[in-house]
């Protein structure tokens, strides 16, 4: 879950470059590699916790906290940021169909990546690749009832469960290939080319890639980036999925929790702030 949040934090300000840039086709591919050079920081004073965290934390709760009604968890999730109005760009704080969706009481159709960007949990929390698709399907479709999210979801979550149960990134690329998307992109091409898109089909089979041209946590979050396009989601993909493989640096994990809400915090602590926090208490009282 963390990993999802790291690429998220990463990806925040670049996503709005990325849009911003849009009338004009894409960013250029000189600007998108600067984020490769290591001596670049991941995280920025113009970073920031997006909707990608915020629903990745719902799907969390409600596996762990709430008998998987992923609907209600998404729904209290985003309308109490609703509720704090606009984010630190000035803009809604999530896409104006999911806004209709919370405000609503309708099945959403929406074939966006805002399923696969929330599904990490689901990959990491149950035992059987059965149980995964099925909980995919259970916390995909109140929002994202199409099947190209479904399958989207379905692959991110699939990718996670199968690389933390001990399977080879090889063994993993292939199955991806045979059961999900054909994966036939070019790393430069894609920073040289790619352009803003927030659906499912085209956004999730890139993250997907990315991952698997890949040799560490870190690099992988920086050629996410690299890649342009919709950036906090394809890094927040790419995140949950490399900490399935990699896990997580602890330099990271410390950099990355200024920026987590304080609802965050205690569903995170436990799993991976405890040791941290034994340090502060050990301060407190030697």
């Amino acid at each position: 879950m963390l990993g999802a949040i790291i690429g998220d934090v990463a990806g925040s300000y670049l996503e709005v470059l990325e849009v911003n840039e849009i009338k004009n086709g894409h960013r250029s591919y000189d600007e998108r590699i600067k984020i490769l050079d290591r001596n670049n920081p991941l995280f920025t004073d113009d970073c920031s916790c997006t909707d990608d965290s915020i629903l990745t934390m719902a799907i969390y709760d409600a596996i762990v906290n709430g008998n998987c009604e992923y609907e209600k968890y998404l729904r209290e999730y985003g309308l109490r940021e609703v509720n704090e109005g606009i984010d630190l760009y000035g803009r809604s704080r999530f896409g104006s169909g999911f806004v209709k969706w919370l405000e609503g009481n309708f099945q959403g159709e929406s074939y966006g990546n805002g399923a696969a960007m929330r599904i990490g949990p689901v990959g990491y929390l149950f035992g059987t690749i059965d149980e995964v698709k099925e909980q995919v399907r259970l916390a995909t479709i109140p929002s994202h009832n199409h099947v190209d999210a479904i399958k989207g979801a379905e692959a991110v979550a699939v990718t996670i469960f199968l690389l933390r149960t001990g399977h080879s990134k090889e063994d993993v690329y292939e199955y991806i290939k045979r059961n999900y998307y054909d994966l036939n992109y070019d790393l430069e091409d894609l920073q040289r080319n790619n352009v803003f898109s927030s659906k499912s089909s085209v956004s999730v089979p890139q993250a997907l890639y990315v991952f698997f041209q890949s040799d560490n946590f870190e690099d992988s979050i920086r050629k996410a980036l690299s890649i342009g396009g919709d950036s906090d989601t394809i890094a927040c993909i790419v995140g949950s999925i490399s900490e399935a493989y990699y896990g997580i640096d602890e330099k990271l994990k410390e950099e990355v929790k200024p920026y987590i809400k304080d609802y965050m915090m205690p569903l995170l602590k436990k799993k991976y702030y405890s040791s941290f926090e034994k340090e502060k208490n050990n301060e407190r009282f030697s």
